[in-house]
């Protein structure tokens, strides 16, 4: 077995891309030999300090290149270079072949990263943006506001949020860059360095970067088929009263799963006994017109509510809103002020317009019929015992015995279809078999259906495999 240990100085980009791209280079400038074995993904993970995640996208990307080969229980082997020429034109030709148009440009369906379906929410701000491009108010717009923010966008923000369900006055809502921006900010001030954030056992990666960044440890709490358990919560805040509490209780990501309204009512309870600040992000509530009330209408005077416009419009509209207590406010506008001085208003006016207009509503009525058709192509493909019973942009799917979650996702991406190993969300030992998969994120219906019969084929018989070790 090879020692080979990539140097990942000079490629920039993704990790499992530059892993990748350093192979490649290695095996063109004759470094590593036809036939040698590359090191266990485990291994090279641990010596690169990068995900197992992320080592088996790396070795997937080189089989996809035609770089290795591999079988499973024996490893991942450097091809001979004619094979590597031969052996990706059948790939692609063969991808081509039988699926006709199964990927983008890049090679693949990537179901890694879900996003807004459609082109209105980009059709809306280009509309928008055409009516600023003559508006008096451009100068204005492109100028500094440090203080606070214009009343009227803080009036589409309290809109936005009573959409949602939170009843705030326009003066006491927070804009922010984005949703992420807004989890740093809350996070950064209402914790100090070294404290620990509570969050579900399988959360959104964004947490877990944000607690690494400000150098904060995250725990998991147990969950079920209901989300967080509440006794779970109470156990872990019986050690650690007063910690700050992440979640998701509607369509939480990965698992999809919707919080009933009693388990809903029995974590305000536990927060309060144990004075802790529940921060609840809404990133996914419109598409879910039916859930129970959030936990930020049960409890405001400690919940924290967090969304943004993301999944409803379009990622390049950075703009998110924050209800939070009178407490705690003043320091969460002062973390944002530190972090980007302001949100620009240019994007707070686009973002404004659209609300006040009535897009940004239709983009959310959009957003649902489309969860709503992608999700029953993905039962009547996958079957309704790996699809949530609610729509969605993603699915979790629960593995069989035979796959474990990596080499599941590897091989998915050996055959053209990128989706998420759990690795990527657990907090904790507990990881798994299982993948989210991104049903909003395909161009159109056609790829969907090509994607998910990829999976669909592995799910139907894993021995199939074809190379990919853990």
């Amino acid at each position: 077995m090879s020692m080979w240990l990539p140097d990942l100085q000079t490629h920039n980009g993704p990790r499992y891309l530059a892993i990748a791209d350093a192979l490649a280079g290695d095996v063109a400038e004759g470094k590593i030999a036809p036939g040698t074995r590359l090191p266990p993904q485990r291994d090279l993970a641990w010596q690169l300090k990068v995900t197992v995640g992320t080592v088996a996208r790396a070795y997937a990307e080189a089989s996809r290149r035609g770089l290795v080969s591999g079988e499973v229980g024996r490893g991942t082997y450097v091809r001979d270079p004619k094979e590597q020429r031969d052996g990706l034109s059948i790939l692609h030709r063969t991808l081509a072949e039988i699926h006709h148009r199964p990927a983008d440009e890049s090679g693949f369906i990537d179901m890694s990263i879900n996003r807004p379906t459609g082109g209105n929410g980009a059709i809306m701000i280009a509309e928008a943006l055409r009516k600023l491009a003559d508006s008096p108010d451009l100068s204005r717009l492109l100028g500094y506001r440090i203080d606070s923010p214009w009343p009227r966008h803080a009036a589409a923000a309290a809109r936005w949020l009573a959409h949602e369900g939170i009843i705030v006055a326009p003066e006491r809502t927070i804009l922010t860059v984005g949703g992420q921006q807004a989890i740093v900010a809350v996070m950064a001030a209402l914790t100090g360095p070294g404290d620990v954030i509570l969050t579900e056992e399988l959360t959104y990666p964004g947490i877990k970067r944000t607690a690494a960044l400000i150098d904060r440890a995250i725990e998991g709490v147990e969950m079920d088929a209901h989300g967080m358990r509440s006794d779970a919560l109470d156990a872990a805040l019986a050690k650690r009263p007063g910690s700050v509490v992440y979640c998701m209780p509607t369509l939480q990501n990965p698992t999809t799963i919707t919080m009933p309204a009693e388990r809903r009512a029995e974590i305000v309870e536990v927060a309060r006994r144990h004075r802790a600040t529940l921060v609840e992000d809404g990133i996914y509530a419109f598409l879910n017109d039916r859930a129970p009330a959030p936990l930020w209408s049960l409890a405001p005077e400690s919940c924290v509510y967090i969304t943004s416009l993301s999944k409803a419009l379009s990622p390049g509209l950075r703009i998110g809103f924050v209800a939070a207590p009178d407490a705690v406010r003043p320091r969460i506008a002062a973390t944002i002020a530190a972090t980007t001085m302001m949100v620009p208003a240019l994007m707070a006016e686009v973002a404004a317009m659209l609300i006040e207009e009535g897009g940004a509503m239709r983009a959310c009525a959009e957003q649902r019929g489309q969860a709503t058709a992608r999700l029953a192509i993905a039962r009547e493909i996958l079957g309704v015992e790996h699809c949530p019973a609610t729509p969605s942009d993603n699915l979790w799917l629960i593995l069989p015995p035979a796959w474990r979650a990596d080499s599941f996702s590897a091989e998915a991406s050996r055959r053209g279809v990128l989706v998420t190993s759990a690795a990527a969300f657990t907090v904790g030992q507990r990881t798994p078999k299982a993948v989210r998969v991104s049903i909003s994120a395909p161009r159109d219906l056609d790829q969907l259906r090509v994607g998910l019969g990829i999976l669909a084929d592995l799910l139907r018989d894993p021995s199939d495999r074809l190379t990919m070790t853990v």
